[in-house]
């Protein structure tokens, strides 16, 4: 079945393009017009505002800069990377234009709505104007008639409704169904079973974004730590209706949660909460698309969804970042910088426009991961100019080292080195010079201060105390004994994907000719295992983002080495002992490789422990325990107490803080393990967790490691007044 591609619209002749495209807004205003006028249709304001702020703004853009054929992938990437740049650029323009214009209201309704609306207009006649001579063909796509389509479709649903469960019930079969679901496909894979090529792409989303959405929709609000910051920054802006970039706190400099966030949350009339846990879940799940889509066609199709199963498979993906709203939307730009630069056959103009736009966005979006891109440029960029200019001597002798290395171990092939490659000084120095002037002047220079800290942190102890555990956050981990058997096998099986790693990229660098990765991907791969390495032994390194967050970028570039690695030690042994071949299960690497990422899966999704009852670890499947998960009473505490208006310190135990952080972070505080230092005059803030088991959680820090402990809560709340309450928090004061 053939239909003409809506994910290409870009393609169609402008006459079907113009009338289509004013079809979809004028739906979209309907749908908002009778919602203000109180004719509330259901999810139809969400979901169409939803289409139209994150698809067609990007599509303009790429048509009129004559972007054609580009395939629907990339096009549908593209097309939502340029629109959310499009949607922070409108926003950040606004918060400065419309005060001096003498409206101190820019993130309000009528102003964003207008704004949004006549942007899209001003890209609608730019697009129609410049594409006037483009030979139309009109693109359509077939819809596979496997049964897998609508299998792979409904998962996002059974998480939806197995969080319903959980939440409302403490039901959590639905889940446990959900995550075996998602392993069986991961061994179908392997053995070509059940999802045919033609529906990879579409498997890479739904199970990315099924992983998601099973630990993201649980609770009815927002849950995990930096998340509450982020929340409390888009509703600074929120309520006054105005963005004040004066702020002193690294969060407050990035688009993706001061715009980005207002402005969904405006336009598609939902609660920032909601935009949190429903919109960028649906958003970082272009992630893997991505990805995918990078691997695939630089290696084959059933790497590229290997790959893609390994990256999403790790806990990180789908539990720290869930309260990491800004890496979330950077790394999507960071994925489709990377998939432009390896892409050699569009011309350099429309090449460097994509690069650099989602560059810049990727700036304004998250800090930390901006610095790590920065700072892998450089070097990746060293290596590859280095390996172009050896004298031909030495060339020949890296060769010989190499044994069957090509004679381009590094650089590109063939043509002028010069005109090929993407990787170059021009747009190194251009986003230099981007994140020294967005970070040095948003938010009073905040997140170039935190990086000049961090420097002088690692600079100060890098010689004096290396390899401490207490003070190289990665080597901590290594070295920390494990609770149980079952752990210390997690453990084992962590490490073995970063062994997998290494042999992956030496057998790249070995057999350039046969997995044909790019210069410049595999530059910058070499780079990232650096970082890996830099995580486990650099003093305070890991720590600034913790060593599960900078594995997990450093996978968006290194998981398909894991796979080629896997293929290389299959290879190596199989061609020693050719019985391996003839056992069932283990006829192709592939097989032994899916099977190992499905119990990889097992082991961090939590699944093999709740089993086993072996120290859960799962935030979904695991009900009790303390978690930074905050029901409906406790915020609704949270919030009393800062509607009356309290200046005064507030204490509250280690994983209350993040909940109080998302209200007000200046007037908290950690209670002390010694009673005597709690201020007179103060408030104390009790959640669910304390009251039911009389105990708080009081945390320390050692160096990278934060060392935490309960302690009876009693002798906290003697001689206190009581003047909260609501069974689920309770407030107390002195």
């Amino acid at each position: 079945m053939y239909l003409l591609n809506p994910l290409q619209m870009n393609d169609w002749d402008n006459r079907r393009f113009f009338w289509v495209f004013q079809a979809i807004q004028l739906a979209f205003i309907g749908v908002i017009l009778l919602d203000l006028l109180g004719h509330y249709i259901p999810i139809a304001r969400e979901a169409l505002a939803f289409l139209y702020l994150t698809f067609l703004p990007g599509v303009l853009v790429l048509k009129a800069l004559r972007f054609h054929n580009l395939g629907t992938i990339e096009t549908l990437l593209y097309s939502v990377g340029l629109s959310l740049a499009v949607l922070m650029l409108t926003g950040f323009a606004a918060n400065i234009i419309y005060p001096l214009l003498g409206y101190a209201r820019p993130f309000s309704f009528a102003s964003l709505f207008l704004t949004t609306v006549a942007v899209v207009q001003v890209l609608l006649y730019i697009a129609l104007t410049r594409d006037r001579g483009h030979t139309t063909s009109n693109p359509k796509v077939e819809i596979p008639p496997s049964p897998a389509v609508p299998f792979l479709m409904l998962l996002p649903f059974l998480a939806i409704l197995g969080t319903y469960m959980r939440d409302e019930y403490h039901m959590v079969t639905l889940l446990f169904l959900l995550l075996i679901l998602i392993a069986i496909i991961g061994l179908a894979i392997g053995y070509d079973q059940f999802i045919p090529e033609s529906c990879y792409p579409l498997a890479a989303y739904t199970i990315a974004l099924s992983l998601l959405y099973h630990t993201a929709l649980i609770s009815e609000y927002v849950w995990g730590y930096d998340i509450h910051h982020e929340l409390h920054l888009a509703n600074s802006v929120l309520i006054p209706g105005f963005w004040d970039m004066s702020i002193p706190y690294n969060t407050n400099g990035m688009l993706s949660v001061v715009a980005l966030v207002p402005i969904y949350s405006i336009i598609c009339s939902l609660d920032p909460v909601w935009v949190f846990k429903i919109l960028y879940p649906l958003l970082f799940a272009f992630v893997p698309l991505g990805l995918y889509r990078a691997i695939e066609r630089q290696t084959s199709p059933k790497i590229g969804l290997i790959s893609v199963f390994f990256f999403v498979s790790f806990f990180t993906f789908y539990t720290e970042m869930i309260s990491l709203a800004r890496q979330q939307i950077a790394e999507l730009f960071l994925v489709l910088t990377i998939l432009a630069m390896i892409d050699k056959t569009m011309d350099r103009g429309r090449r460097a426009f994509l690069m650099i736009t989602f560059g810049f966005a990727m700036i304004v979006s998250h800090y930390g991961l901006s610095y790590i891109y920065l700072f892998s440029l450089i070097p990746a960029w060293l290596l590859l100019i280095t390996l172009e200019r050896l004298p031909f001597g030495l060339q020949e002798l890296v060769r010989k080292v190499a044994g069957t290395l090509a004679p381009d171990l590094l650089a590109p092939r063939g043509g002028n080195p010069q005109e090929i490659r993407t990787l170059v000084l021009p747009y190194i120095l251009i986003f230099a010079t981007f994140t020294y002037l967005w970070y040095s002047t948003i938010a009073e220079g905040m997140a170039f201060a935190t990086i000049t800290g961090i420097w002088d942190k690692i600079w100060n102890t890098l010689f004096v105390d290396p390899l401490n555990p207490t003070t190289a956050q990665g080597m901590q981990i290594l070295t920390r004994r494990s609770s149980t058997l079952l752990h210390s096998l997690a453990k084992i099986v962590h490490i073995t994907t970063q062994g997998l790693i290494a042999v992956g990229l030496l057998a790249t660098l070995v057999k350039a000719k046969r997995w044909r990765i790019e210069p410049e991907y595999l530059a910058l791969s070499l780079i990232f295992l650096l970082i890996n390495v830099a995580g486990i032994i650099v003093p305070f390194f890991a720590s600034s983002l913790n060593t599960s967050r900078l594995y997990h970028i450093t996978l968006i570039l290194l998981a398909p080495f894991a796979i080629i690695g896997g293929i290389t030690l299959y290879e190596t042994v199989a061609s020693r002992i050719r019985m391996i071949t003839a056992i069932p299960l283990m006829k192709t690497p592939y097989q032994i490789l899916s099977a190992f990422f499905v119990v990889f899966l097992l082991f961090n999704s939590g699944l093999i422990y709740q089993i086993t009852n072996d120290n859960p670890t799962s935030m979904a499947l695991e009900t009790t325990g303390d978690k930074p998960v905050f029901n409906g009473k406790e915020v609704q505490g949270a919030r009393w107490l800062y509607l009356e208006g309290i200046n005064r310190p507030i204490y509250v135990d280690g994983m209350r803080w993040w909940l109080l952080l998302g209200f007000d972070p200046d007037h908290q505080r950690y209670l002390p393990a010694n009673v005597s230092l709690v201020e007179p005059n103060s408030y104390l803030y009790f959640g669910t967790y304390n009251l039911v088991r009389e105990s708080v959680r009081l945390e320390a820090q050692e160096g990278t490691v934060t060392v935490a402990g309960y302690t009876d809560a009693e002798q906290f709340i003697s001689n206190k007044n009581r003047i909260y309450d609501n069974a689920g928090s309770v407030i107390y004061y002195r």
